[in-house]
């Protein structure tokens, strides 16, 4: 095993593009409203999140969110806004 080998053994990177599974609660923050579907979105990484509920004054905010279904090929999903967590910027 060479150095380099045990620096990184137990090391990961996150992938820019996560995978979420349906049911699951993450938080995220919501990035923008979706001029074309009239949708609020959340991108993490390259995967975006659509929400099915929620209002404009969240874009910003840190929110908790329930994945209802979720297309690992697209790296795309629907959420459920649950609560807001905190206001302000990311």
């Amino acid at each position: 095993m060479s150095m380099f080998s045990k620096f990184l053994t137990g090391m990961s990177f996150r992938s820019t593009t996560p995978t979420f599974e349906a049911g699951e609660e993450i938080e995220v923050y919501v990035t923008e409203l979706d001029e074309e579907s009239g949708e609020l979105v959340a991108q993490v990484g390259e995967t975006r999140l659509y929400f099915e509920n929620g209002e404009a004054d969240i874009i910003g905010c840190r929110v908790l969110a329930t994945v209802e279904s979720f297309n690992d090929a697209e790296h795309r999903g629907r959420v459920t806004h649950r609560e807001t967590l905190s206001q302000g910027s990311f």
